[in-house]
């Protein structure tokens, strides 16, 4: 079994991607003109399609507006969407093409120190009892979100779309414009950085 094919088996850090909530009812309630509907997939999606964003450009400057835009086009497209197939992959592709065009047009190689993006991408559920436990939990998961938003751009895009988005190596090339054999050596190189980063952690 080859590299890739171990990666595509392995458990992805975070999970959700592959599950299809049922949308259809409030897609086309919405297609009718009901913007209430609309509006309850906006909040089902919103803090979700943030930190996706927001890991991916590595800026909160930026990531509202690109989210806010990603739904307006969604709302405008809706009719050319197909209702049986998951509602959140179709507009997370809207997002992430926003984003890739915006990082692609500034051409930057280094995220902006933004604080306030580690904070909000932090979404992970608080269920542990211990309060020493949670706050151990909680600086662990800052550091590696830091770590993270520290990688350089094309290495950050691929790590968080196979990480977080669950995408295959083929949609990511596809995405990005680049080979699958380009995808798995920038993952490679962007697990690598994260594990020197973070390796005073472990």
């Amino acid at each position: 079994m080859d590299k890739r094919n171990r990666e595509e088996k392995e458990t992805p850090f975070v999970t959700g991607m592959n599950e299809i909530p049922d949308d259809r009812r409030d897609i086309e309630e919405a297609r009718d003109g009901d913007k209430e509907a609309y509006g309850r997939l906006v909040l089902k999606y919103q803090k979700r399609l943030f930190r996706f964003i927001s890991m991916l450009t590595g800026r909160f400057d930026v990531t509202e507006d690109i989210v806010q835009e990603s739904f307006v086009k969604g709302y405008l497209a809706l009719n050319d969407f197909d209702a049986e197939r998951p509602f959140y992959p179709w507009l997370a592709t809207i997002a992430r093409n926003l984003a890739l065009n915006l990082i692609k047009r500034e051409e930057k190689e280094k995220p902006i120190e933004d604080p306030e993006s580690v904070e909000l991408v932090m979404n992970t559920p608080d269920t542990r009892a211990n309060p020493l436990d949670r706050m151990i939990e909680k600086e662990n998961e800052r550091r590696f979100m830091k770590a993270v938003l520290a990688l350089p751009v094309p290495f950050r895009s691929v790590f968080v779309m196979r990480t977080f988005e669950e995408m295959s190596y083929e949609e990511i090339a596809g995405s990005l414009d680049i080979s699958v054999g380009t995808v798995d050596s920038r993952l490679h190189r962007a697990r690598e950085k994260l594990l020197e980063m973070l390796r005073d952690s472990l």
